[in-house]
């Protein structure tokens, strides 16, 4: 067995020659792409990147167009800082896009194709996302701030920085006033007057733009119908707020702003994998993701299935375009390190118009998938498979899709697929010359079968970078992903290959509680009895036996979210890891009860201070005593979704319980919600702080 795994380990032992080893400083290196359309009539490439210039030592924002036969490429550019979101018009002669500055904010833009000339279509005081052409060409939806009552020409009024700052101030001196749940969101904090509204403005300039919402909701995700007189998005408008993850889909006449609530008992997915409904080109019916969250929620489903429906305009036909196989379990996917496809949507309508492309998850894969609109047969068939991350999908043309694709040692690419075949070009790598010069650690995975026979639990080994040497053996983390219901994919992390390259392997598991993997293995309760940590430590046990470059006296364990209330569990049961890192952790759930924005229910207990009890006794924060290796805790400070008070708790549990020479720790991060620091200074003391902590203890 060792010897079949040293051949896989060492069959690449040339090919990362003459590379550096990947690190932390190449977060700052790394290229972005995002959006993307693919113009099959010149043969060329429409797209945005981020990349950091030397120059500069900052990051450029740029939209390129790329000819794919000469590879020469076209900037485009309105002078910004940030630049993104190029969307080509019907006719192909004009490109929409954003830029931001200082002084304008993120504001919207026109290239014309022969001229060259750019035109500035938007004054948006709050800025302006999401920016798409009506079919027609005429009109340009987007979405901006606003409340009811504010002056649209106020709203579409310059404003210089210092008012923007003095605005900023006295907004956030504001009380807020609430009266029911989904008053918070991480990431957007509570809840204000301003909430996200959809406008038109005439694609020639001929006018301001016009404001077609009203009300204290938001709406988003939208897209315009055929007819270019009509436009659809999805809002909580008129559905249970506290609802984070789904809303209604609404219809809304630009022309008489009338709105048509489409949907009335159930909802479609907005969080966290938010899925774009999209029209038929016959405009008679829509195509969307539903949660059936009145059934769906539970201790043994948790997140409620997503299920394709084929839904009239009036909302009386709910047909249902989506049945389970063995192999495709859920019509909308959760991968945890897929990062590739920003910009690109999640269901698209094939170029027949007959079907509908997606993406979903099967086993650690992120395919490409199609199912029939019409017809009785909905049976998704995989259009595109095999080791990699598939996660997001561009405007089908003429039988052929762009996709966004990752695999373990690779970062995002695009490819151009064949909806039929499955036939692949690659269009695009990002990143090329850093790529080309960077070491990456290949991957090698297996599954087993869990203790009690439930399910299969499948999962991934990263060894340490360049070659390794024979009978030398290596320090290893253990590292649990958040959810519990996102799955590790093949797809490409960076932050394990940085790792990797300081000379650790890095080991990862789907235990149950992940999805792609049916049904019984997505169970949540089997996420929080214990299940889940046997499924690790004997995922854990049988790394070490498989590959023999495994230091099994030298392992490390961290994890983010659900990942840190595995490492806050773990430290309290396990004796065979050396140190500890948990990461924005769940800890008390009596702090998530009320704290968190996804806050809990006490309607099943008798009395309050009943329900109170029992959270507190089955909370993770009990039983700190116990942890008998280094600890650190990692928290952003603005985190609404684990609130950082969690953290608190669980260092002075930690004090307490040991001795004064212990290694306990807390690093906190303001202005950081819950996630890793984005800002790349931050983002680099939170990943070498990790890395330091490992290394000394390790």
């Amino acid at each position: 067995m060792n010897e079949h795994k040293n051949e896989f380990m060492n069959k690449h032992k040339n090919e990362f020659m003459n590379k550096h080893k990947s690190e932390f400083k190449d977060f700052d290196l790394e290229e972005k792409i995002s959006f993307g359309e693919y113009l099959p009539e010149n043969d060329e490439l429409l797209y945005a990147r981020s990349y950091f210039d030397p120059k500069t030592s900052k990051r450029v924002n740029q939209i390129l167009i790329r000819n794919m036969k000469t590879r020469e490429q076209k900037i485009i550019t309105a002078g910004g800082m940030g630049e993104g979101n190029p969307k080509i018009s019907p006719d192909g002669k004009r490109i929409l896009f954003i830029s931001s500055t200082p002084e304008t904010g993120r504001q919207m833009y026109v290239y014309d194709r022969e001229t060259e000339v750019i035109t500035r279509m938007t004054n948006m005081r709050f800025g302006l996302i999401d920016p798409s052409w009506s079919p027609d060409g005429k009109w340009i939806l987007f979405t901006s701030m606003a409340a009811d009552g504010m002056d649209e020409t106020w709203l579409q009024t310059q404003v210089d920085k210092a008012e923007q700052e003095s605005y900023a101030r006295e907004r956030a001196k504001k009380p807020v006033e609430i009266t029911d749940f989904g008053y918070k969101f991480d990431g957007l904090g509570f809840a204000q007057p301003e909430v996200m509204h959809l406008w038109v403005v005439p694609s020639d300039g001929s006018c301001k733009a016009k404001r077609i919402t009203s009300g204290p909701a938001n709406f988003m995700h939208s897209v315009w119908a055929p007819d270019s007189a009509h436009v659809m998005c999805e809002s909580n408008l008129y559905c249970d707020r506290s609802i984070g993850i789904a809303m209604d889909i609404l219809t809304i006449d630009t022309a008489t702003l009338e709105v048509v609530r489409v949907t009335k008992d159930k909802l479609v997915v907005s969080y966290p994998n938010p899925v774009r409904p999209a029209f038929t080109p016959d405009g008679k019916y829509i195509i969307a993701g539903i949660l059936d969250y009145k059934t769906g929620f539970g201790a043994s489903t948790g997140y409620p299935a997503c299920i394709l429906h084929r839904v009239s305009l009036d909302g009386l036909e709910m047909t249902p375009i989506f049945e389970k196989t063995n192999e495709c379990f859920d019509s909308v996917q959760f991968p945890y390190n897929a990062h590739c496809g920003m910009g690109l949507e999640k269901v698209q309508i094939s170029s027949d118009g007959e079907h509908v492309l997606f993406n979903a998850g099967s086993n650690g894969e992120c395919r490409i998938w199609k199912v029939s609109i019409y017809g009785d047969d909905h049976r998704p068939e995989a259009v595109a498979k095999g080791r990699y991350a598939y996660n997001g999908l561009g405007t089908p043309k003429l039988g052929k899709v762009l996709a966004a694709r990752t695999e373990p040692h690779r970062p995002e690419c695009y490819y151009l697929i064949d909806e039929n075949t499955g036939e692949e070009e690659l269009l695009l790598q990002s990143g090329e010359s850093w790529a080309e010069n960077t070491e990456f650690s290949q991957v090698d995975d297996f599954f087993f079968e869990t203790l009690d026979g439930e399910s299969r639990v499948h999962g991934f080994c990263m060894p340490p970078q360049g070659n390794l040497k024979k009978g030398e053996k290596y320090p290893t983390i253990v590292y649990v992903h958040g959810g519990p219901h996102p799955f590790y994919s093949y797809g490409f992390d960076l932050e394990y290959q940085c790792f990797a390259g300081a000379g650790f392997g890095v080991i990862f598991c789907n235990p149950r509680g992940s999805s792609g993997y049916g049904d019984v293995h997505r169970n949540l309760e089997r996420a929080m009895d214990g299940s889940a940590y046997s499924d690790i430590m004997q995922f854990v046990s049988e790394a070490c036996r498989r590959y023999d470059w495994i230091d099994e006296n030298r392992l490390g364990f961290t994890g983010g979210s659900y990942g840190g209330y595995m490492t806050n569990y773990t430290a309290t049961r396990a004796k065979k890891f050396k140190a500890y890192i948990t990461q924005r952790a769940v800890v008390n759930d009596l702090i998530g009860f009320a704290s968190s924005d996804m806050q809990g229910d006490s309607s099943e207990y008798k009395n309050f201070g009943e329900f109170m009890v029992h959270t507190i006794e089955k909370s993770v924060i009990c039983g700190m005593e116990k942890v008998n290796a280094p600890f650190l805790i990692m928290h952003g400070e603005d985190d609404l979704r684990c609130p950082v008070e969690g953290a608190h708790q669980l260092f002075v549990a930690l004090k307490d319980s040991h001795p004064e020479d212990f290694p306990i720790s807390m690093v906190l991060y303001p202005f950081c919600s819950h996630n890793q620091p984005v800002h790349p200074k931050q983002r680099q003391h939170y990943l070498n702080t990790m890395l330091d902590w490992f290394v000394k203890y390790l």
